[in-house]
């Protein structure tokens, strides 16, 4: 029976650990802090909740895989451990963090589905004017931090 979301999470770090000869401390350490001793065993008894983008990076640096394969497995994704790919992956990180917020926020779901209907010459209009607007956000808190 294949093991996916948490238990083949847990699983898999736990056979990682053992192979490595990894403590949760040496995890912690390897991932520079980025996850506590703590929640490395929270991750391997299963009871870890709201594991986060940043949180599985960090501990895929603490068990020095790659943050592509520990992803896979933390979404039960079939495994390809074998199978190496040439191309930089990291917007599949982008893509699964936004469909986390967009689980969460309605807001940020209801921009996307506008977004989806719009042509591809449209959406880099849309693209622009955001980009635009962020800058303009940044500017205005560096002023009010200055003042």
């Amino acid at each position: 029976m294949k093991k996916t979301g948490k238990q083949g999470l847990s699983h898999y770090v736990e056979r990682v650990m053992k192979e490595k000869h990894l403590s949760r401390r040496d995890v912690k350490l390897r991932s520079g802090g980025e996850i506590t001793d703590s929640y490395v065993s929270g991750i391997v008894s299963g009871s870890a909740k709201n594991l986060s983008v940043e949180k599985l990076k960090a501990l895929a640096r603490g068990l020095r895989v790659r943050e592509m394969e520990l992803i896979r497995v933390a979404f039960g994704l079939s495994d390809q451990s074998g199978a190496h790919r040439a191309t930089d992956q990291s917007h599949n990180l982008v893509l699964i963090d936004l469909t986390k917020k967009t689980l969460i926020s309605n807001d940020v779901a209801e921009i996307v589905q506008d977004v989806l209907s719009l042509s591809p010459a449209d959406r880099v209009i849309v693209l622009q004017y955001v980009k635009r607007l962020g800058k303009a956000e940044r500017r205005a808190q560096r002023k009010g931090r200055s003042v």
